[in-house]
């Protein structure tokens, strides 16, 4: 008997065969551990800001976000360099791989100055107009002005990552990123605590300590991009400025990127909102999302090698074999949900209690409603992680294939026009409890996740274009030719 197709789901040829699963695994398992380490790096992050003061695990979140949201286009559209190499790689075309890399540092460039000059100011402003408590707002602007340095590192670094990314050589990135959270575990303990003869630095001392981070991990994979073999691909020649991959990149990057920023930004919004709710209320939901990451970035590895997977296999013109693997890559991301599931609603205390503040005084917040309410938080978070293993996976292979506008403009619908408003009513409007506000987070999801599955088995996604596919010469030598 084959009980719901399980049997079927499971068998051989599912495994061994063309985008099975074993080779979805393959590109998978070190963004997956890379990805972990980076939500180990976070959790320990909030986990010594708690310890601190549980007002500084309150600021960290709603300033973590809004710094994040503003830098964010640019990071996604600079991410979408892997999508275009591994559509070239699996064309077998390094010249426009290549190519799309120096497109991406040219973006990347731009970035970074915009980062530097633009964001900061206007950060600050929505800080100081958020409606907090002025303690709350005076350790978000600390967290929000340390952490920016490591916007401009993360962009610079993201087309050097997406050259190896892209051609599902996943093990090199996961190996600088997971020293760079290695690193930083350290440095926070002693920023933050004031180690090593330091004076302690607290929630400014953990913004630093990021920003250093991100910028020895780019230096480390800008240093592997120049050491590779040059008679493969010359990754040492001189750089070569192609306005048309500059538009290509923006054309089918600048979506995805707006979509990261609209998403990001309307939870940021959230986040901020709940901040009406009350301190203990923000606190709780702050360790909750804390906790959740552990379970829910290593889903953002699955995703992102099913758009590598994707990419590669469309850029071989086999689409049949990519669609199969995003549903390969749906049912490993459900059996990790059930298990987020089993463990959030049998033990939510136990995780809640793994934050108790050193300070027992909790800067003025009470640790024990905190511990009460997060445990409602987290029965909301083992839902809609359960929406999101579909989401993410089958927006990962929109993403891999190109179909970057409809990713935006679903995200937008459910983000600005059904995520927000509900929450201003909730929290604003009606003074809906926390328990309210985060069971509406969930219903939106579920209509999320339904949207992106809609959309991926239209199969409009087949008829897009990401690469064009002009025979490239080699030189008598093996070397590549522009």
């Amino acid at each position: 008997m084959d009980l719901f197709g399980i049997r079927k789901s499971f068998n051989r040829r599912n495994f061994v065969g063309h985008g099975g699963y074993a080779e979805i695994c393959r590109i998978a398992y070190p963004l997956v551990i890379m990805s972990a380490s980076n939500s180990v790096m976070q959790f320990v992050d909030r986990k010594f800001l708690a310890s601190n003061a549980t007002l500084d695990v309150a600021a960290s979140m709603p300033a973590g976000i809004l710094y994040f949201t503003m830098f964010s286009f640019f990071m996604a559209t600079c991410n979408y360099t892997s999508a275009l190499v591994a559509q070239y790689h699996g064309a077998n075309d390094p010249v426009n791989l290549l190519r799309s890399v120096w497109a991406g540092q040219t973006v990347a460039l731009i970035a970074g100055l915009l980062i530097t000059f633009v964001i900061p100011p206007l950060g600050i402003f929505f800080i100081t107009h958020s409606g907090h408590s002025s303690e709350l707002i005076a350790r978000e602007i600390e967290y929000f002005t340390s952490l920016l340095p490591s916007g401009v590192f993360i962009c610079m670094a993201a087309p050097y990552f997406a050259f190896f990314s892209g051609q599902g050589r996943t093990v090199p990135v996961a190996v600088i990123n997971i020293f760079s959270c290695l690193l930083n575990i350290l440095l926070d303990y002693i920023f933050i605590f004031g180690k090593c003869g330091l004076p302690a630095y607290g929630i400014f001392g953990a913004g630093i300590a990021t920003s250093i981070c991100c910028a020895i991990g780019m230096v480390l994979i800008m240093s592997y991009f120049y050491l590779q073999n040059q008679r493969r691909i010359p990754t040492r020649k001189r750089w070569e400025f192609h306005p048309e991959r500059i538009m290509k990149l923006f054309r089918f990057g600048a979506p995805a990127g707006f979509q990261t920023f609209c998403d990001v930004g309307a939870f940021t919004l959230v986040t901020f909102l709940i901040g009406h709710v009350g301190e203990a209320a923000l606190a709780a939901s702050v360790i909750a999302l804390s906790i959740n990451n552990i379970f829910f970035v290593p889903l953002m590895g699955l995703s992102d090698s099913t758009a590598i997977v994707v990419g590669q296999y469309i850029g071989r013109r086999r689409h049949g074999i990519a669609e199969r693997a995003v549903y390969r890559a749906w049912r490993l991301a459900a059996i990790y949900a059930l298990i987020g599931l089993v463990i959030y609603l049998g033990f939510p205390t136990m995780l809640a209690n793994i934050f108790y503040p050193r300070d027992t005084a909790g800067g003025g917040v009470d640790f024990a409603l905190v511990t009460r309410i997060c445990a409602g938080v987290l029965t909301a978070a083992a839902f809609f992680n359960t929406c999101d293993s579909i989401k993410y996976i089958f927006m990962g292979a929109m993403r891999g294939a190109g179909d970057t506008l409809a990713v935006f403009l679903l995200n937008s619908l459910t983000a600005w026009l059904i995520l927000v408003p509900g929450t201003v009513l909730l929290t604003v409007g009606i003074h809906a409890s926390i328990y309210v506000v985060w069971s509406f987070v969930a219903g939106v999801g579920f209509l999320d996740a339904m949207l992106f599955l809609w959309r991926f088995q239209s199969g409009k996604w087949r008829t897009i274009k990401l690469i064009d596919r002009t025979p490239k010469k080699t030189a008598h030598s093996g070397e590549v030719v522009a």
